[in-house]
């Protein structure tokens, strides 16, 4: 993950770290190329309509899938609901980013969205929205990682405690780990990996080796709980 530059040249610095990822993963030029379009839409729409407040990259691995998410943080507030890419009219001189980003995910099998969120690399973290897009890591041989129930717990506590979620509260004991997020929240880890129980999705599991879209998944409901 990387803190974006504040001026003109984010576009640039997110191809370039999305695209070195990427490559080193040994994943096909075409697919490579498509997603430095897809991050680059979205990091210049945050510097045109969100500059002055925290932006961030992600980059990882998620899913039974197997699939690379890029995922673009901002930090401009915003009440209600979540911002939706409107089809721009014919006149328009801009606003065709999420049209490009949402082609380009179909093409290659691949989703994207918007929710709300947290900065992961801020000082103190603050309440935002992220943008991201989804693509199969299609031909790319991928280790096995295991993780036992409890260190991935450990791993998940201290994630969501950096992002400013404080009221945590773990147990363990017979090969497993509880973690309660909040009264609406609840994360299990057992061997054969994590059940987190959300109100806005009910129980989803997640392999143990999956911290990071557990996280996100959890700091996501929780903001919207929190904005209701």
């Amino acid at each position: 993950m990387w803190a974006l530059p504040a001026d003109a040249t984010c576009a640039a610095f997110a191809r370039a770290r999305l695209s070195a990822t990427m490559r080193g993963l040994r994943m096909p030029d075409v697919l490579v190329c498509d997603a430095a379009t897809m991050v680059s839409e979205l990091v210049t729409n945050v510097h045109r309509h969100a500059s002055g407040t925290v932006s961030e990259l992600y980059v990882y691995r998620t899913g039974e899938r197997a699939e690379i998410v890029a995922k673009v943080f901002d930090g401009a507030p915003w009440k209600g609901a979540v911002p939706a890419a409107r089809r721009p009219l014919p006149l328009d001189e801009g606003g065709r980013g999420f049209e490009v980003v949402n082609a380009l995910a179909a093409e290659h099998d691949g989703r994207w969205g918007v929710h709300r969120s947290r900065s992961r690399l801020a000082f103190a973290p603050i309440t935002g929205k992220a943008v991201y897009f989804a693509l199969p890591m299609v031909g790319v041989a991928l280790p096995v990682l295991c993780k036992d129930p409890v260190g991935a717990m450990s791993e998940l506590e201290a994630a969501l405690s950096g992002r400013g979620l404080r009221a945590l509260h773990r147990c363990q004991g017979w090969d497993m780990a509880v973690l309660s997020v909040r009264a609406e929240i609840t994360v299990w880890a057992r061997r054969h990996g994590f059940v987190v129980t959300m109100p806005s999705v009910g129980t989803v599991r997640y392999p143990l080796w999956d911290v990071t879209e557990v996280a996100e998944a959890v700091v996501r409901c929780h903001e919207e709980l929190d904005a209701r």
